[in-house]
């Protein structure tokens, strides 16, 4: 289990914030994406589950991304709306912990 990579992926927003690095360099110098194959979708989840305030800061994030042309996580009736802008592809999820 790769709950330490994980974990730092939930703080990124944090990270991002508080300094003068690139998402993508953050992401970089966590290890990502090269172990993101070890990484699961679960792990992730425990980490938005355990710290609520932490998909907060990544729906603030993803508007940011929406502006470059990026990804984005958005509230719609029945769920979340992940969505990558510059390619028009998404889908929606039920839930938010799932969606971030």
């Amino acid at each position: 289990m790769h709950y330490e990579l994980a974990e730092h992926i939930g703080i990124v927003p944090e990270l991002y914030d508080a300094g003068t690095k690139s998402t993508a360099t953050i992401l970089k110098e966590a290890g990502f994406p090269e172990a993101r194959h070890f990484l699961s979708v679960q792990e992730l989840e425990h980490v938005f589950r355990k710290t609520p305030r932490l998909t907060d800061l990544w729906f603030e994030r993803s508007h940011d991304q929406r502006l470059a042309g990026g990804w984005g996580i958005e509230k719609e009736t029945g769920g979340y709306r992940v969505q990558k802008y510059s390619g028009g592809k998404g889908f929606v999820i039920a839930d938010r912990y799932t969606a971030c």
